[in-house]
């Protein structure tokens, strides 16, 4: 961390050979790179996420991810270990409640669609006939909280737009301090804030288009 701390300070002209961090010390900054994840994370939860391998319960088409903080999407069906076993198409219409048949249903093993339930981290999946007898697998992508890091941690080796986001969060909040007697400051940290924003802006939409064209999913309104 201390090397991408040092390059902070080098574009605050903070870094002059024995007298590095001579007006903004590296704790400050690390609070501000610290600061800046929270704030990705909040806009962006895709940008920091794990894979979680979740067993349909028998008898539910409902999957309670309790300890995922968000559910992104499913990725597929699989096995125990997490091994693809096949895509699932994400359903772009509320599924009407289904209240069961009189008729003798024939079981299946095999998930066709899944839906993501607003508001909340439960995942419906179709066919309502899944085989109770069965154990039925899927990988689903959650956000998780991101890390704190510390001086001593090795830097984070995230997306490229990741890194470029947070530098321009810690130089606002470093040159907001000094806009207090600058005008030039205040300035400048004003372009830092927009250009935090503008990027986690046009990488989203990137991303949207990446997956709408591989995926062919419906692209969410945000």
């Amino acid at each position: 961390m201390r090397r991408l701390l040092l390059s902070y300070a080098q574009d605050l002209n903070d870094a002059y050979p024995g007298h590095e961090f001579s007006i903004w010390s590296e704790g400050q900054l690390l609070g501000f790179f610290n600061e800046a994840l929270c704030l990705i994370a909040a806009h962006r939860p895709d940008m920091f996420t794990e894979l979680k391998v979740v067993r349909v319960e028998p008898c539910s088409n409902y999957l309670d991810l309790c300890d995922c903080e968000k559910v992104l999407d499913v990725l597929g069906q699989s096995n125990a270990k997490g091994n693809n076993i096949r895509p699932i198409q994400r359903r772009k219409e509320r599924a009407t409640v289904w209240t069961g048949s009189k008729k003798k249903q024939e079981f299946t093993d095999r998930i066709t669609e899944y839906e993501l339930l607003d508001k909340s981290n439960l995942v419906r999946v179709f066919p309502q006939n899944l085989d109770p007898t069965k154990d039925i697998y899927v990988v689903v992508r959650c956000s998780i909280s991101p890390k704190t890091y510390a001086l001593d941690d090795e830097a984070p080796d995230e997306r490229c737009a990741f890194l470029a986001a947070a530098r321009h969060w810690v130089l606002y909040n470093a040159k907001m301090i000094d806009g207090e007697f600058s005008q030039t400051m205040q300035s400048q940290a004003k372009e830092h804030r927009e250009m935090f924003t503008a990027i986690l802006q046009m990488v989203k939409q990137a991303d949207d288009q990446y997956d709408e064209k591989l995926r062919g999913l419906t692209i969410r309104q945000r």
